[in-house]
């Protein structure tokens, strides 16, 4: 019986020996590889974290190696410069798994590889190089969002794609940066965050060509800009006299596939104690980080989390009042506290009571005490004056901004006035902005829904953007120039509300959904009859917009989720939010910064210029054409086609002559082929990528009229319609539709039988 004691005795010891022992970090040249990454002991590391530790070829020494990407590399052979951005011929394809040197590893959910040999480039003028960077399926890594695509050379040329998100491109136009790998002739585009793959190209084939006829070196790479290292000072760009420099691509990592809550549940967590659970940056898994006063490794077979004594370090010293003073930092478990010493009196902070010594005269401390209250109760008469001062200056600026608008109305001539609404009378129309009155929002704010006390129907707009009684020209120049706008196919401006924080715009109420809602339903289809009419009076409201009102305006959005049909399917053009008017003198372009615009329908060259101009707008409206010709999403390709929006795929095609196989076959026939035919010609010139050689919207929309005239001519003269059209029927139903968000929208709308 003692034996058996002593036995059990024994094992209890081993194994509470065993599990509270931690791995030992792995050593690689000079870093330290811990859990949940592991060289040569498995059971100190996950299944999916093992690097390999090896000879570097540049120093011959020791590194870690990250072996979980693959990637291949082509060069195309140009035949001629293609729109959609892809090129005929490909040449020399090869694959393989690289093994790329880790240049730091944070255990937290990041890691830097080198990816210095990650590139696409040629110097021949007429070859130039793809490259295709994928992680291995199912692995824990992705890519993150910090990474840019770079493009170098002399006016070239650079794309890159993430499957259904689209495709981006840019030209470098000798663009000037500070970035030491940027010097001049370079672009670069952020990526998006967590894509496992990403294709780019770069090379002589996309170059332009230089005013005397050569041809220049084209390079493009992606990398993290905060890993660029310069090797010597002969290196400025990533060639040069001296040695190459060093970069890296940064990664997102998580353990498992599960969040923190769910792995706990079932069991599988890895966070030691000290330790806190955060979702994976990589959108799946989870990583562990030591909690506020520890730092280390926070997994269970890490090294732990330890103590951090803030009184070593400048934490105690900044939040402490200094021993000579009085002042003790005292190190707790995961913290710290200060106090005074014998004789002194105090909490011991610096930015607290401090350390006063007992000594001190009393009647000095009331005296001080007595000149902080002073200075608190004066200090609150000042605020209180001011906001009184500042309260009666906006009222005084509010009552000049309602009186511009009154002035503003008594002068308008040839129109119904403008109706100045109240606050109160908005909110009860559209039963204080609740949700079931909501018609759709985006990022100029929300509208609603509204039913005045006279029983109209009408749509309110309710800004995101604060209005600044200040500067009141901005928003009564907009007001008085939408207000003057007068075309059948323009949302029509009712009035407008100053008196709440957000301005509102009252316009007419249009019922019958959107064109994007009738174009992408399963359940019912626009005839091609009426998509000409729509595509038509579409484009009469842009050319009106762009020559016929008294200030030119750019719209900036079009597509047809802000195209609305009314009871008789005639479109009207909504949603100014991002609009700009452009003063006469100056009616070139607008320059902007901030992206403006919806993916998709964007005018590419904005990503060079940042400018938006006329044939900005004229651009997204060939983007609806295609729409009308084709019924598909400008953003819903498969992930594995060349052509990654709409545009693409529709050049493409239209320059292969297969057009027939993206139109809409619900209404395909032979005898509105030709005018399907001449409508997409139209919308390839709208689509241009030179804005110099796009048309104008009144020679689009003369287009458009002679494609109709001819085929109607044509009928008429064999005889297959009247000269007076009969009517149409409709029917009234409801539908569900998918909207761009990927959200469920329910509308009644009329729908045509025939």
């Amino acid at each position: 019986m003692y034996c058996r004691v002593a036995l059990r005795f024994v094992i209890c010891v081993c194994l509470v020996g065993f599990t509270a022992a931690k791995c030992v970090p792995e050593n690689c040249g000079s870093m330290d590889v811990s859990y949940p990454f592991w060289i040569n002991n498995s059971t100190c590391g996950h299944p999916d974290f093992q690097i390999t530790c090896t000879e570097g070829e540049d120093t011959g020494m020791l590194s870690p190696y990250f072996t979980a990407f693959g990637a291949y590399s082509s060069g195309f052979l140009a035949s001629g410069f293609h729109s959609s951005g892809f090129l005929n011929n490909v040449i020399d394809v090869s694959f393989d798994l690289y093994s790329s040197k880790i240049m730091d590893i944070d255990y937290e959910g990041h890691l830097i590889i080198n990816s210095s040999l990650i590139n696409a480039y040629s110097c021949h003028p007429n070859i130039g190089a793809r490259n295709y960077f994928e992680l291995l399926s199912g692995g824990p890594f992705t890519l993150s969002n910090s990474n840019r695509l770079v493009v170098l050379g002399k006016e070239t040329f650079g794309t890159y794609s993430f499957g259904d998100l689209g495709e981006a491109r840019c030209v470098t136009m000798n663009l000037q940066s500070d970035q030491p790998y940027c010097r001049y002739g370079c672009c670069e585009i952020n990526l998006p965050d967590n894509s496992p793959f990403v294709n780019f190209t770069g090379g002589g084939v996309f170059q332009l060509p230089h005013g005397d006829g050569s041809m220049s070196c084209g390079f493009s790479t992606i990398m993290d800009p905060s890993t660029f290292t310069i090797v010597d000072n002969k290196t400025f760009l990533f060639w040069g006299n001296g040695k190459l420099p060093y970069y890296g691509l940064r990664l997102n990592w998580g353990i498992g596939l599960e969040n923190c809550s769910t792995a706990k549940a079932a069991g599988d967590y890895s966070c030691s104690s000290k330790a806190q659970c955060l979702d994976s940056p990589s959108g799946k898994g989870y990583v562990c980080k030591c909690v506020p006063g520890y730092e280390g490794n926070g997994y269970l077979n890490g090294t732990d989390c330890t103590d951090i004594n803030e009184c070593d370090n400048i934490i105690g010293r900044s939040m402490c009042v200094g021993t000579e003073e009085g002042g003790m930092c005292h190190n707790l478990a995961g913290s710290y506290n200060c106090s005074c010493a014998r004789g002194f009196v105090g909490d011991g902070f610096i930015f607290g009571t401090g350390c006063k010594s007992t000594s001190s005269n009393r009647l000095v401390f009331h005296a001080i005490i007595g000149s902080v209250i002073s200075f608190v109760l004066v200090s609150l008469a000042a605020s209180l004056l001011v906001f009184w001062i500042k309260k009666r200056h906006l009222k005084l600026v509010e009552a000049k901004y309602y009186k511009l608008l009154q002035e503003h109305i008594a002068s308008t001539v040839g129109r119904e006035s403008l109706r100045i609404f109240s606050a109160k009378e908005l909110a009860r129309a559209s039963n204080n902005y609740s949700k079931e009155m909501v018609l759709g929002s985006g990022g100029f704010g929300t509208v609603f829904k509204g039913i005045l006390s006279d029983g109209t129907l009408v749509a309110i707009k309710k800004s995101k953007q604060a209005l600044n009684l200040e500067d009141d020209h901005e928003f009564l120049n907009e007001v008085t120039i939408l207000s003057q706008i007068n075309h059948r196919n323009i949302v029509k401006l009712l009035g407008c509300c100053i008196q709440t924080k957000f301005p509102l715009l009252v316009s007419e109420f249009i019922p019958n959904g959107t064109l994007f809602q009738h174009l992408h339903s399963q359940e019912g289809s626009l005839p091609w009859a009426s998509r000409l009419q729509i595509a038509i009076e579409t484009g009469e409201a842009l050319a009106y917009l762009h020559s016929g009102a008294s200030q030119p305006i750019f719209h900036r959005d079009v597509k047809s989720s802000n195209i609305l049909l009314n009871e008789r399917f005639s479109p009207k053009v909504a949603d100014f939010g991002i609009s700009r008017l452009i003063s006469t003198s100056n009616n070139t372009h607008v320059t902007t910064f901030n992206i403006k615009g919806t993916r998709g329908y964007l005018d590419p060259e904005f990503f060079q210029t940042s400018k938006l101009t006329e044939k900005s707008d004229v651009y997204s409206f060939g983007v609806v054409l295609v729409e009308l010709l084709t019924a598909l999403k400008p953003l819903s390709l498969a992930r594995d086609s060349d052509e990654m929006t709409l545009s693409s795929l529709f050049l493409s095609r239209l320059d292969h002559d297969r057009l027939t196989e993206i139109l809409d076959n619900r209404v395909l026939e032979e005898e509105n082929l030709q005018e399907m035919e001449d409508m997409a010609r139209i919308a390839r010139k709208c689509l241009h990528l030179e804005r110099r050689k796009r048309p104008s919207m009144k020679g689009v929309v003369e287009e458009l009229f002679r494609v109709r005239g001819v085929t109607r001519k044509r009928k008429f003269e064999e005889g297959n319609i009247s000269r007076e059209a009969s009517p149409i029927p409709y029917e009234l139903n409801r539908y569900t539709f998918s909207s761009l968000d990927g959200s469920n929208v329910v509308v009644q709308m009329s729908i045509l039988t025939q």
